[in-house]
């Protein structure tokens, strides 16, 4: 007899199945949904970002918003695979509840845009990334709806095919304007421990 120890396989059903996954996806209707993943190990990847609009001339803040955001499916392949190298930052119009099989977003070409491809910097001690970059004023006040990080590297103009390659996203609620006198701040931090 093998001293191995015996393990125990739980099959279930397709209905059980459903359910699990209904469970795992942030809807209107399951706002309890995590915001997190358990990563092999039982590290949790998480993220966070926050916005900073000041005024163009004064360079006083007109308002502030930050929150945490959703860590896609495929956001958590690419951390698996690459630890996110490079990414940029996208908004857009849209106020989609973020979803995470959600790969991409239409957008509208008008009121999305984004940051060029960016290389984190990095906090050895917690694996944290930050991203992070200042939007000059832009020539019709902007909607803010959805803030994104996408791959950087596979991420084709936004104006043109809306975001793809969706690593994380925000819901901005309620949605934000940047106005043709404001430049915007944005940070955005990942990290692979909880966010201290």
């Amino acid at each position: 007899m093998s001293d191995q120890p015996a393990y125990a396989v739980e099959i279930i059903s397709q209905r059980e199945a459903d359910e699990w996954l209904r469970q795992l996806r942030r809807t209107p209707g399951n706002p309890g949904a995590p915001r997190t993943l358990v990563l092999p190990g039982g590290l949790e990847l998480s993220g966070e970002f926050s916005l900073t609009a000041r005024d163009a001339k004064s360079g006083e803040i007109e308002w502030e918003h930050s929150g945490k955001n959703l860590i896609t499916d495929y956001g958590r392949r690419r951390w698996m695979e690459q630890k996110w190298n490079a990414a940029i930052i996208a908004f857009a119009p849209s106020i989609e509840v973020p979803q995470l099989g959600r790969y991409s977003i239409a957008t509208d070409s008008n009121q999305s845009f984004a940051s060029g491809n960016m290389n984190p910097a990095l906090t050895p001690a917690t694996h944290t990334k930050t991203f992070s970059t200042t939007f000059g004023t832009p020539g019709v006040n902007r909607t803010l709806g959805i803030i994104a990080l996408a791959n950087g590297s596979l991420t084709a103009q936004v104006a043109d095919r809306g975001i793809e390659n969706l690593m994380s996203f925000a819901l901005l609620t309620p949605p934000k304007t940047q106005t043709t006198t404001q430049t915007l701040e944005v940070s955005y931090r990942v990290s692979m421990n909880p966010i201290a």
